[in-house]
């Protein structure tokens, strides 16, 4: 029976931990608090930059097996992209680490830089209006302004 029981709890214990991941919301602020929940006191940051190697790496074999013309497509991309994010995280709380930091934010600056760096933001789509048109739509109303001014003075003095 003691022989079967560490057989039986590896999975629960596994799949538990596994359940416990959490990926921090954009919506969800309590990562600023973590100071009051846990004791950051003796961050391993050079253990931390192999794990986060290790996590690029990962997000590198994903994104290796993504056609390169979908990688600036946002719904191709945010699987691999989640693992990545909950790989740092786990191994961040797990030495323990504050989450962000800038050993990951460093990781993902890197991965934005080899992955990310051609894709445009979609609501980039205006740009701006020839010289010309900018310059007519300047100098109309600063033209107008003195002609308008001087009007309403001539007219109050028509008045008295």
């Amino acid at each position: 029976m003691t022989t079967l029981l560490p057989f039986v709890l590896f999975p629960v214990l596994l799949w538990g931990g596994a359940l416990q991941i959490n990926v921090t919301k954009e919506d969800d602020e309590s990562f600023q608090e973590q100071e009051k929940f846990l004791s950051f006191a003796h961050c391993n940051e050079s253990l931390l930059e192999l794990y986060s190697t290790y996590c690029r790496l990962l997000f590198q074999e994903d994104m290796l097996d993504t056609n390169k013309e979908l990688w600036c497509d946002w719904q191709s991309v945010i699987r691999p992209y989640n693992k990545l994010t909950v790989c740092l995280e786990y191994f961040t709380g797990t030495l323990p680490c504050f989450y962000p930091n800038h050993i990951v934010e460093k990781a993902f600056l890197q991965v934005h830089s080899i992955y990310f760096q051609y894709c445009r933001d979609q609501e980039d789509g205006f740009s701006d209006p020839p010289h010309y048109v900018s310059v007519s739509l300047t100098l109309v109303p600063v033209c107008l302004i003195p002609i308008l001014v001087s009007l309403v003075v001539w007219k109050s003095k028509v008045k008295e």
